[in-house]
């Protein structure tokens, strides 16, 4: 069963799709999913979508939603941070948690690039169970050098003085806030104090997270987590658009999820 839910976040109302298993359970081990940049509860080719149906049907639920500011949430992008967004993880975790449907004891998180920050900052938080990453970002910093060789001067200027800015490439508004936060959010350092089931999965052609965020994040992980493993594809880009490395992905997280959650 799918069913559209409605999440709180400070005033704002975050729109979401949660998968109940068909399979009749007292409680449910659950999963939740945090998208990436830009992205939404679908995610590209509607691999989230995907990936949710098939854990529901080994008997794991799943919630996923999009941030403040992104698909059908309420907010504007440009307010959006690494703060709100790791905020808004906490309000999912607290709608599972609270929940008596769902198994606290039995949580995993997922996370797609930027959204792996969230993933790894509320896995540690929580003391989940489980956490998978996909395509994660894990040097922050790099990001805002990104967004600095697109902006022109004018249009740093424009920043400076607005508070927000229209980053071509990008199609929305940033604001100085979210430039802020890139500085402020240490990911390795929450992924380093986890002691959790870890996964990670990268591609060797993804033009937008190079390898090196992911072999950090397995660095990192080696401290406390259990037993971290990671998957390095030859093909899929980003967000593993191609038919090998949809069905290595997807098949890979299910797998794990059944086995570190059931």
């Amino acid at each position: 069963m799918e069913k559209s839910i409605v999440l709180r976040s400070e005033r704002h109302k975050l729109a979401g799709v949660m998968h109940i298993p068909e399979i009749k359970r007292k409680s449910y081990p659950a999963v939740v999913m945090f998208h990436g940049f830009t992205g939404n509860k679908c995610e590209s080719h509607f691999i989230f979508t995907k990936t949710a149906r098939r854990l529901a049907s080994t008997g794991i639920a799943v919630l996923r939603f999009d941030f403040m500011g992104s698909g059908d949430s309420e907010g504007r992008f440009e307010n959006m941070t690494l703060l709100t967004e790791m905020n808004d993880g906490r309000e999912a975790m607290e709608f599972i948690r609270g929940n008596g449907m769902f198994d606290r004891n039995r949580l995993g998180v997922l996370g797609l690039s930027m959204g792996a920050v969230t993933a790894s900052f509320v896995a540690e938080e929580y003391d989940t169970r489980s956490l998978v990453l996909w395509s994660p970002l894990a040097y922050t910093g790099l990001i805002k050098q990104w967004l600095g060789k697109i902006l022109t001067r004018k249009l740093k200027k424009h920043l400076l003085e607005k508070g927000k800015v229209y980053v071509p490439g990008v199609g929305h508004y940033l604001g100085r806030k979210f430039f802020n936060s890139l500085d402020t959010v240490k990911p390795l350092e929450h992924a380093g104090l986890y002691e959790g089931n870890v996964l990670v999965i990268h591609t060797k052609n993804d033009t937008s997270l190079p390898l090196k965020h992911s072999l950090a994040y397995f660095d990192a992980f080696h401290k406390n987590a259990v037993m971290p493993r990671i998957i390095i594809l030859d093909e899929g880009g980003h967000t593993f658009t191609t038919e090998f490395s949809e069905q290595e992905v997807i098949g890979e997280t299910v797998d794990f999820f059944f086995e570190t959650l059931l």
